[in-house]
């Protein structure tokens, strides 16, 4: 049996390999997403089939009795199935069957019920059972239940459960072909079994469950690939009562391919041109779904560019929970890499288990304790105030702020009494919100950390003060690669309520395909760079395809032009960031003065200025979306007022809101510190041209 088991597993996952290219929708792929005339345009029908495949004896449900020991023990099994389909997910069918299953042992201790009596015996005999199956199945297809129905998608999965009767009748004979036992009649002394079933046979109740696969041939044919286990209540199909002890259930299982023909599809109907001279009366056809689908491409793309970024420094240090140290993710020096410190080469000091976008962006973050102490040498009559916070008690987080204490002392060489530990339970900003109940264990993560605050102002942001005040931030230069504004948008507006979802294909003037999607969003953005590749410039058509929640395919095209510019060396974009607090959309209010007195008189005139909004990946994508455009905004209305007083008004604005897209966010998630930086809105000033 464990051979058959291994069989069955290995076919299983071949099926679902294979299953995986209709599953998804491939990036790069030859041909467009266009709806084969083969497959069914709806999910509710009905349906009839025949099928056939192999049995296999499974033994007692607890031990199997009956391993694979005997040469010849895999059957057949053949039948008929009809099924009416009520949704995308849920399907009721009956079943008739007929299985053959055999087996044997060979010299195999059994527990032998003699009525009630037991008796301990070796035995050594085989048995083949017919039975006539008939089932009641209610079908779950759980790829539709996750993904979506797609009339595109040629391959389905399902999961099987039901319940049925046997009706069963075999032989049971020793080595010598004597015949030991029957089942299932009611003439011969060595019946077994309840022969209650029609003609004699025994009639046993069952339960059963499994795994189906369906591939769509046509709109009306298909063929499934299923695999059943059944567990009847009774341990006479084997008619060695008792089988291994006192097991009383019996389990057989079977692999099938059948060929179903599908019909009465109940799903509306597209409407037929017809010559007008034959009609009396028109009927209005079905409206398409209101949906606007419009590109938004710059003219000039640029490649890549200069950025001069004023990086805001979070005076937090989190901890893992369960420890008392610094993790290891933050920079730590040792006694002589502290002279060759400084701010504004803080990229020299990589920590080595970062990868990908955090490893370039959090390089300068992760080094705030490296940053802290070099001020607080560089200013002898700065002290700084350490607050731990900890869900285990005012103890430990003392314990944590401690933890920096030391570092600063030992390796920076900053007095001890300039520093001051304190510990508390919970934070003075919470990340956990009263009354939440979701995602509770990143948000309580989040609310692990020791604070950094002072009363000296040369340590701090511009305008603040207190113990939420944000470290003075560090100038960086780096070379940003598809900056905001190559990014091409494709607005799908009105897919939120008329579709379940929609992808696009592009195509160049040399038939060249790449396709993207799918999505649910009204609205995309994707670096024109990656568009265009390494063509300097390019005509693209841009055909979108989606599912109406009406069950009807959408379809629409557009051109679009692009043009990639590579800007003059020597332009170079200065960046701010501004941070906000969870779930918040109006900036701190020491922000509104920074924006209008540091950012706002940097706006070059006639230049532009451009506003992308982010959050972290915990709550709704949807409200998430909402909420880094309101944030993006809110630094917007600042920034029109502070260039109002100072008569600034010839300065175009562009406006993004990226929500939680982990393709774009500027940071990755698995760290607070990670997330509580996504919380941000990031201007680029860029100069005329």
């Amino acid at each position: 049996m464990k051979n058959f088991y291994r069989r069955l597993s290995k076919i299983m996952l071949v099926f679902l390999v294979t299953s995986i290219p209709f599953a998804t929708t491939a990036q790069e792929a030859p041909t467009e997403p266009t709806v084969p005339a083969n497959t069914a345009q709806c999910y509710k029908y009905w349906s009839v089939g025949a099928f056939g495949g192999l049995t296999q004896f499974n033994g007692d449900l607890s031990k199997n009795l009956w391993g694979n020991l005997y040469s010849k023990s895999v059957g057949y099994n053949i039948g008929l199935v009809a099924t009416k389909q009520f949704s995308r997910v849920i399907g009721v069918r009956v079943r008739f069957a007929y299985a053959n299953i055999h087996s044997g042992v060979q010299d195999k201790w059994v527990w032998d019920y003699q009525d009630g009596n037991g008796v301990a015996e070796k035995v050594t005999h085989s048995f083949r059972s017919s039975i006539f199956e008939t089932d009641l199945q209610l079908t779950v297809n759980w790829l539709n239940w996750i993904l979506g129905h797609k009339p595109e998608r040629i391959f389905s999965s399902y999961l099987i459960g039901g319940i049925g009767m046997d009706h069963s009748s075999g032989t049971m004979k020793d080595i010598n072909g004597i015949a030991l036992a029957y089942l299932g009649r009611n003439s011969e002394a060595l019946n077994v079994g309840n022969t209650s079933g029609i003609g004699g046979d025994n009639l046993q109740f069952k339960a059963e469950a499994g795994l189906g696969f369906d591939f769509n041939l046509s709109k009306h044919f298909s063929v499934p690939v299923e695999f059943i286990w059944r567990w009847q209540n009774s341990d006479l199909l084997d008619m060695t009562r008792g089988g291994a002890k006192s097991m009383v259930n019996d389990m057989y299982s079977s692999g099938t391919v059948g060929i179903t023909y599908k019909f009465g599809y109940s799903c509306p109907k597209q409407p037929e041109k017809l010559a007008a001279m034959t009609l009396t009366a028109v009927v209005a056809p079905i409206p398409e779904p209101n949906i606007r689908f419009s590109v938004i491409a710059p003219r000039n793309i640029p490649a890549e560019r200069n950025v001069r970024e004023i990086f805001p420094i979070r005076n937090y240090v989190f901890f893992d929970l369960g420890s008392k140290e610094i993790p290891a993710r933050y920079v730590h020096l040792s006694k002589n890499q502290v002279k060759e410190f400084k701010e504004e080469q803080v990229a020299m000091y990589v920590p080595e288990n970062l990868s990908g976008r955090s490893y370039r962006q959090m390089t300068v973050y992760y080094n705030v304790l490296n940053i802290l102490g070099d001020r607080l040498g560089k200013i002898p009559e700065a002290d700084v105030h350490l607050t731990g916070s900890s869900m285990e008690g005012p103890d430990e987080g003392k314990a944590m702020a401690e933890s920096v204490k030391r570092y600063l002392v030992s390796i920076w060489g900053i007095e001890a009494t300039r520093i001051i530990t304190e510990g508390r339970v919970k934070p003075d900003i919470l990340s956990e919100q009263p009354g939440g109940t979701k995602e509770l264990d990143l948000l309580r993560e989040e609310d692990r950390r020791v604070s950094i605050w002072s009363a000296t102002p040369a340590l701090l942001m511009e305008f603040q003060n207190g113990e939420n005040a944000p470290l003075k931030p560090v100038e960086i230069l780096a070379l940003q690669k598809a900056p905001i504004e190559s990014y091409v948008r494709f607005n799908n507006y009105g897919a939120n309520l008329a579709l379940t979802s929609w992808s696009f294909v592009i195509r160049d003037d040399q038939g060249t395909l790449q396709h993207f999607g799918p999505y649910r969003q009204e609205t995309v953005v994707i670096p024109g760079k990656t568009i265009l590749g390494t063509r300097p410039e390019g005509k693209y058509k841009v055909t979108m395809t989606g599912l109406a929640k009406n069950g009807s395919t959408v379809r629409k095209d557009t051109t679009v032009n692009m043009v990639l510019w590579t800007p003059p060396t020597n332009q170079e974009v200065l960046r701010f960031s501004i941070l906000y607090e969870f779930n918040e959309s109006k900036a701190i209010v020491f922000y509104e003065k920074y924006l209008t007195e540091i950012v706002a008189p940097k706006i070059p005139e006639g230049g532009k200025v451009i506003i992308h909004g982010y959050t972290d990946i915990i709550g709704d994508s949807t409200y998430n979306q909402t909420l880094s455009l309101e944030r993006a905004n809110d630094v917007r209305n600042i920034l029109i007022n502070g260039l109002s007083t100072a008569g600034n008004k010839d300065v175009q604005f562009e406006v993004y809101g990226f929500g939680e897209d982990q393709k774009l966010s500027p940071f990755e998630n698995q760290y607070p510190e990670e997330r509580f930086y996504n919380r941000m809105v990031i201007i680029d000033l860029i100069p005329l041209k």
